[in-house]
Order: C-alpha cells, then structure tokens, then sequence
C-alpha cells in the first residue's frame, strides 16, 4: 500500500504528474477503511461507488489537460455534520436521521471544486457536544493508539480515520475544541482558523456561531494550509466572513519570534504528561531561535463560568428535547444539561462581560508575544465512557470541563489555534496547540513547520495492521 500515510499534496502532486492514478489511490484508501474500520469504528457512511467514478472521472479529465484544482483527483474524509447534497446529515441524532440536506456545506463544496474526492463521512458524538464521540445511530469511535480509550470530539471519526491512514485530509469543525482534542488525542494535526474566517454555511446543528468554526485535520502542515486556503473566505452565505487576505505561510518571517508559554495557574491543573510535551515544545522553540518566556492570561479559567452560561441559553432548546425525549439522545447530553443548568439574565449578562474580558486579556497577551503554546487538554486521552463529572489527572479525580480550559479558551476570543503532537507518553501522543493572532494563521504554520520536525513529526499508530 504505497500511498497511505502519504500527505494529500504528495498524492495531488504524484497524481498530477501521472506517477499514480487517482483510481488507484482511491481503491487503496478504500482498502485500507476496509481493514481498518471494523476495529475503529471512524467511518460511518461509505462513498465507495461515487468515489470511484470520480476519481475514473479525475484520471480521465488530466489525459484532457484539465486540472480541476489542488487536490485534483485526491480522496478525503468529511465529517459527518458537514452537510453534503442530497444525503442525509445527522449529526450522530436519530432525531435527524431523516434531514436529507439539499447542498453541500460551504466548505464542503470549495474542496470538491478543488477536486478532492469523497471517500467517507465520519463518527461524531450526537448532536456534536462532546469530548468524546458517541451515539445511538453507529455507536462508538476507539482511538487507534489504544482501542479503551477515547479519539477524543468531537471531530472524533475524522481525526481517528486520518491517523489510522483512512485518509490524508479531512474537515471537522470546533466549538470548544472539537478539531483539536481530536487531533490532539489521535496524534495529527488539526487548525482552527480564526473566527468566520471560514463560513459555517451548511453545518448541522448551526448553533452558537459565534465560536463554531470549521477547520482541517492532516497529518502535515502543507496539508493543512492548503486546506484553510481552499475553503476559507466569505461565500455569499453567511454574512460575518469579511474579506480578509490569507496570506501564504513561505512569505511569513517566522524567526526569532516572541513565543510565551502557558504552564497553567495554579487553578488550573495540568498533567505531567502534558506539561512533559509543553517542556518538549518549548525547548524545540528555544532550538529554533525563539524568543520563550512564560506567558499568563489572568483569570483563564473564567471561560469555564463564560462558556457554561452562553452554551446554556443557545443550547436551551436541545436540552428541552433531551428532557421530552430522553431515550433518543445519547445520555451524554442530559449530563450536559445538568452542567449547563438555566442561567438567569443577571448571570447570562455577566457571561457576555467576562468574554469580553477575555477577549481583552489575550490581545494584551499577544502584545507581548507573537505567539502561545499552552496545553490542548490537561490529559492525555481518557477511557471511553468517562463521563463529564470526573476524569483521572495524575490520580486525583477532577471535573472533564476542568482538563478542556485552554480548548475553550480560543473558541471564546476566536483566535487561530493549531493542535500539535509534541511525542509520546506511556505510548500516547501529548499533543499542545499553538495560538496566533486574530487573522495570523500563517505564523502560526511557518513556525510549526521546524517545530513538528523537531518534535518527531507526526507518527503511526503502532498496532494496527
């Protein structure tokens, strides 16, 4: 199997210069789901026959000199909330499981434009709000580091197929980081942009748009920019995606950069795991020619009371759902409910001021700094079936939402953050996000080029066939 585990810019540069075909690559990501899924559980609905016309279709059109795009005759994966034309969209509810969708998600359309091919859609945790995924529909992801534990969500399904070599490329989409405990969880990499950088047109639910962004897992930082540079500005859908240049990475100066480091607060606890990969991070920026010091955003737990308060009124609805329904959703979500509680308008007021607060907070940061590696989650992946009222960090039994402060953090004041593995611990990968400016995701990938090198880039699971 020559070409799994190759980057989606290998396969588009070694299918555009004839040295494969896109048939080819094609039949062999689908040979490798069929060996590999089973165990995993990533992939919930096929694409096989179209997948194969079309990547037939890409052979045929480069014979005919034409080239569609970028990703010309490439297979990628879709998570399955992103919706695609004339499919069902579910989101992982049976409560959607009839919402045929009659277009494609925005993102979804600029990549098949860019001539990615379809291969798969997969698992998401139902209706979307957890940190690990599962539902009633198709069950349960395993993470394929160590099938007990959790691929993390709740781009849970995306990130697993593209560790495991399912797929090269695929899109998620981050709430409270749903791109990036995955990614972080499964050992690759996963961005999300900057807040309406990119349009959410077409994602199910569209909820709390004002922290859901949609966003690439790869297993490179090529991958991953040439992605955001397809699906990113405004599409004449949603109204917040302002026309702003996306500038290529190779034109960044990323040397001797400001870089803070955030070890956490002391309210804030973090595993020695994670602080093991923060200390690995940091000395490969130290290595590169960076400017490191510790780094603070006071007070950065407030996006726990923050978030809690603003989730509870968007999501009002859902848990009404859950409370009428309640053997049609995943018992996840009633535990949600109950963190979430009814806030009053007092309390709701309050949310609104400590986000801005936060959002001040970060700015001040980065006039420090140019940018922040702080933890992705305070642990590495937790056992499947954890639920949100407590997790092991280091042996002591502490809240879910506690381990998830720095994945909410950039979801609350929109910058650009991307999940990087920093090595393994006990056999799992500690992966740490670097977090750029609002609109800067160019420095934040030409900096993590030499610091994933660094760090041993991207590794394979090890038990897998």
């Amino acid at each position: 199997m020559g070409w799994i585990f190759r980057s989606a810019t290998e396969l588009a540069e070694a299918i555009a210069s004839r040295k494969v075909s896109s048939e080819e690559v094609v039949r062999e990501h689908l040979h490798r789901i069929d060996v590999v899924n089973p165990t995993l559980n990533a992939i919930v609905a096929r694409l096989d026959d179209e997948a194969l016309a079309d990547a037939r279709h890409a052979d045929e059109e480069l014979t005919r000199g034409k080239r569609r795009g970028p990703l010309h005759g490439v297979p990628v994966t879709l998570k399955e909330s992103l919706s695609m034309a004339g499919k069902v969209t579910s989101c992982g509810s049976t409560m959607l499981q009839q919402n045929v969708t009659p277009e494609s998600a925005t993102a979804v359309a600029r990549l098949r434009a860019a001539g990615a091919i379809p291969i798969g859609r997969t698992n998401v945790p139902d209706m979307g709000m957890d940190a690990q995924t599962h539902n009633l529909v198709w069950g349960v992801t395993r993470n394929p580091w160590d099938q007990a534990l959790t691929c993390g969500g709740s781009s849970g399904g995306e990130a697993a197929a593209i560790a495991a070599g399912m797929s090269p490329l695929g899109l998620g989409s981050d709430v409270a980081g749903s791109v990036r405990i995955p990614a972080s969880f499964c050992g690759i990499l996963g961005l999300k942009p900057t807040q309406n950088r990119v349009s959410i047109a077409g994602h199910v639910p569209l909820v709390l748009p004002d922290y859901l962004q949609i966003g690439p897992l790869a297993r490179s930082i090529d991958d991953l920019e040439l992605a955001l540079s397809i699906i990113a500005g405004p599409d004449g859908k949603q109204s917040l995606i302002p026309p702003v240049p996306l500038q290529p990475s190779s034109e960044v100066r990323a040397k001797e950069l400001r870089i803070g480091i955030i070890n956490g607060n002391g309210t804030t606890p973090i595993s020695h795991a994670v602080n093991d990969g923060m200390a690995r991070a940091a000395l490969a920026a130290v290595d590169a020619g960076h400017h490191v010091e510790p780094a603070e955003i006071p007070g950065v737990e407030d996006v726990l009371l923050c978030l809690s308060r603003i989730y509870g009124v968007a999501l009002s609805a859902l848990c009404r759902n859950v409370r009428h329904n309640p053997e049609r959703y995943h018992p996840y979500l009633a535990q949600l409910e109950e963190l979430f509680g009814a806030p009053t308008a007092r309390e709701v007021e309050e949310a609104y001021r400590l986000r801005e607060e936060l959002r001040a907070r970060m700015m001040e940061c980065f006039a420090r700094h140019d940018l922040l590696i702080c933890p992705q989650v305070t642990i590495p992946a937790f056992p499947i079936g954890t639920t949100w009222n407590e997790v092991e960090l280091d042996g002591a039994k502490v809240p879910l939402v506690s381990t998830l402060v720095y994945s909410f953090l950039v979801n609350v004041t929109g910058n650009p953050s991307l999940a990087m593995p920093t090595g393994l611990s006990d056999g799992l990968p500690i992966g740490v996000q670097i977090v750029g400016r609002m609109w800067d995701e160019p420095t934040i990938l030409a900096a993590a080029r030499p610091l994933l090198d660094a760090l041993g880039g991207v590794p394979a699971p090890p038990k897998l066939p």
